[in-house]
């Protein structure tokens, strides 16, 4: 991001966004590395020790984020934070996940920035996951869908209206 880019990215809704992005072990249900970053650079990151103790500062960070962002965290993340700490389903009240949101925002391209590895065959080459890059480029992705849709409204207001609709309206406070 440019300059400018970074500076209407601070006063946006990215602002007030904690981006969340967890590994989890399909055969245990057990997540077993994660991370969470606020775009001034604050962040808690586990990779391995005590999940609990990583827990608390997780919940410590989220309760000063206005909104919780992810990539499938809808149907991914938050289901599994909540079922590891039950209370930490009170914080998904006003979860935005740029999954639903990059087919909207980039049509002819719908994956975006967020293709995972397992896609694109870096896992058979050993690559692994890294949940703090995924939870900082889940940012960006929100920023740069944003500005998606602000080319929409100016190209074609009408298509960008529609879109309102299914919205849910804590997204439409970043206007």
């Amino acid at each position: 991001m440019d300059g400018a880019e970074i500076g209407h990215v601070k006063g946006s809704l990215v602002s007030r966004c904690l981006s969340i992005d967890l590994e989890v072990d399909p055969g245990k249900a057990r997540i077993f590395r994660f991370a969470a970053v606020r775009y001034r650079g604050e962040k808690v990151v586990f990779r391995n020790g005590n999940l609990e103790a990583a827990l608390d500062r997780l919940e410590e960070l989220a309760s000063g984020a206005d909104f919780l962002l992810g990539h499938n965290i809808i149907r991914f993340d938050l289901p599994h934070l909540a079922a590891v700490r039950p209370r930490l389903a009170g914080l998904s009240s006003k979860p935005i996940d740029t999954l639903w949101l990059n087919p909207l925002a980039f049509p002819r391209n719908p994956y975006h920035h967020l293709v995972k590895h397992h896609h694109d065959g870096r896992l058979q080459v050993g690559h692994v996951n890294d949940p703090e890059l995924d939870a900082h480029l889940v940012l960006e992705v929100l920023a740069n869908q944003f500005a998606a849709f602000a080319a929409l409204a100016l190209e074609t207001p009408a298509a960008l209206t529609s879109y309102r609709l299914p919205l849910p309206d804590h997204l439409h406070a970043g206007e």
